[in-house]
């Protein structure tokens, strides 16, 4: 028998051996052919006819047949062909079998088993007319009756078209069933889309998408009259980029994960505690940008607090690998209200009094009020005024004199920038210098006050060049943005051959920063500096991060004192006592000293006992443009500064160690 027309199982239930025996001869295969017939029939009736013929020899049913002598056998029978998946087509029940179950009771015990199992019924007798059976086993499409004696036709027509049924029922059953796992392959597989669109791939978090949706919902809400209070906190990650590049975008990856873990256990603990009506939500934004979704909150202070324990939390060291990192972040808060038109709105809000905490110093929590989006907007046109001044290259310079404080003499200038917008408002540099370097401005910005300053200074040399002597010198900003840039020496070198500027007045000052990624370009390049002769002077030495190290680690020429100690040194006995050290410890590690934001005969007295070397201030000069500054060299005696100090007799110096030469303007 073929794979395309396997046998048909029947199974016949009886309880008489002679029963038994009469299926087996109503279903017995076809004797094989009489060779000396087919012989015959070949040759007189040709070889198409007795293709066809066996062709549709095939194609009749083949029966396979198993019995069993009780309804109990028959049970056990049904249930091993469902278990191995070879189930009966059709199974011939005998009505009376007195020894165990009848045929009404076997049919309902089969049919349990197998609901599929096509039945007939055979019966000689008279006792359960077909109203009884189809009162009891009811209505149905798989029972038939087969009254005794019944031909061999009957039963093999009954057979076929039962079996044929069953066989059609079972590939029914089977593409159905196969449709139904198509189908719930498929909605899995929408799920995972769905899940895939609205979750983060690297924190499994919610991600903005479903942030976006999920405010929309309550938006909508709100504006449809509901007063349930709801909050979006806002936070960015502190120093963040500085951990990715350092350590690698694993390590990144890493930290990641633990700040979603972290604010998760957060909101958690936050909620349990009974504060919320309803859990709150994390949300992994992008990048280093999270938001905790709050519903339902019973009032405003429970975001504040929930934001405030963020922040101590995500400021508490990380572990990556063998490393112990530091972060933090800033949080800014905006509650859902009927003012509040759209999601993309209500994020703008958070996201809003985020950036007012991180502005008010780092590691804190703001909420939103509108007072913040008009400064914000304020700040954008700020932003897009400045970058229009350097690409019009629309800023001022001003110089402001450095003078030694035991002879008068003015040594050098700071180059300062300035910038006046087109309504005559000036912006001070604490504005818009930090909005430079946010904005990613500094290295044009910086790299176009080197060549103005060089370009104004030999203007003033050509035509006032008897007053600066050989070693006067402009000192010039530059980040470490400049530095840790491998072509800025190069840079800066064509620079000098192009205007013609001598090396050796040329004093780079740079501030210290925590940012430690490009220490190694930097160093080198502060390196390659002093060799050709340029000097490196520590600017504001003493404000924010500033570290001894300094002195050992760069070659350093010169330190300038940060006007914000200088200014209290007549005041402050802890700052005079700071700025004290500073001098002497500069001096006794062979570097000079210079004190910034001299304004008072005190600060200068103060500054000129400890042997400090040089400064700059209001007491000596504003800063001025080149002009003026050419007018002052010309008569430095309009200083009154300048002046008490060229009167003034030669300071009593008090040192705690032995001062070394001055290095203020060495030049090798």
């Amino acid at each position: 028998m073929s794979k395309s027309n396997p046998p048909r199982r029947l199974l016949i239930v009886d309880d008489q051996q002679a029963i038994h025996d009469s299926f087996d001869r109503i279903f017995a295969a076809e004797p094989p052919d009489d060779e000396a017939l087919s012989d015959f029939e070949t040759r007189f009736l040709g070889a198409d006819s007795i293709r066809e013929r066996e062709k549709q020899r095939k194609k009749r049913p083949c029966y396979e047949l198993q019995h069993a002598n009780s309804g109990q056998q028959a049970a056990a029978m049904v249930r091993h062909a469902v278990k191995t998946k070879q189930r009966y087509a059709v199974a011939f029940v005998d009505m009376r079998m007195p020894q165990g179950l009848d045929g009404m009771e076997t049919t309902e015990l089969l049919w349990n088993i197998d609901p599929d199992l096509h039945v007939v019924i055979c019966t000689a007798y008279s006792d359960h007319i077909w109203e009884n059976v189809l009162r009891r086993l009811g209505y149905n499409d798989r029972l038939l009756l087969l009254k005794k004696p019944f031909e061999s036709d009957e039963a093999r027509q009954l057979a076929l078209a039962l079996s044929e049924k069953s066989r059609l029922s079972a590939i029914q059953r089977r593409r159905v069933r196969e449709l139904g796992q198509e189908v719930e392959r498929r909605r899995q597989a929408e799920r995972a889309m769905r899940d895939m669109a609205h979750r983060d791939a690297l924190t499994r978090l919610p991600n903005r998408p479903y942030l976006i949706k999920k405010l929309t919902r309550l938006a909508h809400r709100a504006g449809d009259g509901d007063r349930s209070l709801h909050a979006v906190l806002f936070l960015d990650l502190d120093n963040f980029k500085i951990i990715n590049d350092s350590l690698g975008h694993d390590a990144g990856d890493e930290l990641l994960n633990q700040v979603a873990a972290r604010l998760k256990k957060c909101v958690r603990n936050h909620a349990t505690t009974g504060r919320f009506a309803k859990r709150g939500e994390t949300v992994r934004l992008g990048g280093d940008e999270f938001v905790v979704l709050c519903e339902n909150l019973h009032d405003h202070e429970q975001a504040v607090r929930l934001a405030e324990q963020i922040v101590a939390r995500i400021a508490e060291p990380f572990r990556i690998g063998e490393r112990l990192v530091n972060i933090g972040t800033s949080v800014g808060v905006a509650f859902l209200n009927q003012t509040v038109r759209d999601a993309h709105e209500a994020l703008r809000n958070a996201d809003t009094a985020m950036y007012r905490a991180k502005n008010s110093g780092k590691g804190r929590v703001a909420v939103f009020d509108h007072t913040m989006r008009d400064d914000l907007v304020a700040r954008l046109e700020l932003e897009d005024a400045l970058r229009a001044a350097v690409e019009q290259e629309t800023f001022a310079l001003n110089y402001q004199p450095i003078v030694d404080l035991r002879s008068g003499k003015i040594l050098g200038a700071e180059a300062l920038l300035r910038w006046n917008l087109a309504d005559g408002r000036s912006i001070p540099p604490t504005q818009f210098l930090p909005m430079i370097e946010e904005i990613g401005l500094s290295a044009r910005v910086g790299e176009w006050v080197l060549e103005r300053t060089m370009r104004e200074f030999m203007e003033c040399l050509e035509q006032h060049g008897k007053v600066f002597d050989s070693a006067f010198y402009l000192g010039v900003n530059v980040s470490r943005q400049h530095l840790s840039d491998p072509l800025f020496f190069e840079r800066l070198e064509n620079l000098l051959l192009r205007v013609g500027f001598e090396r050796h007045r040329l004093k780079l000052e740079i501030n210290e920063s925590k940012d430690t990624r490009s220490d190694e370009q930097v160093l080198h390049t502060m390196r390659e500096l002093h060799r050709t002769g340029i000097r490196i002077q520590i600017d504001d030495f003493g404000k924010g991060y500033s570290s001894l190290t300094c002195f050992q680690d760069y070659p350093i020429a010169a330190v300038k004192i940060d006007e914000s100690f200088t200014a209290s040194i007549a005041t402050d006995h802890s700052h005079a006592v700071i700025a004290q050290a500073i001098v002497q410890l500069a001096h006794h590690l062979k570097a000079g000293i210079i004190a910034e934001g001299v304004d008072s005969v005190h600060q200068l007295e103060c500054l000129r006992k400890w042997g400090c070397n040089a400064a700059q201030g209001s007491l000596f000069s504003p800063p001025l443009d080149a002009v003026s500054l050419c007018e002052l060299m010309q008569d430095p005696l309009r200083s009154n500064g300048i002046r008490m100090l060229r009167n003034a007799p030669a300071p009593s110096i008090a040192l705690n160690f032995a001062p070394a030469a001055s290095t203020l303007n060495a030049t090798s």
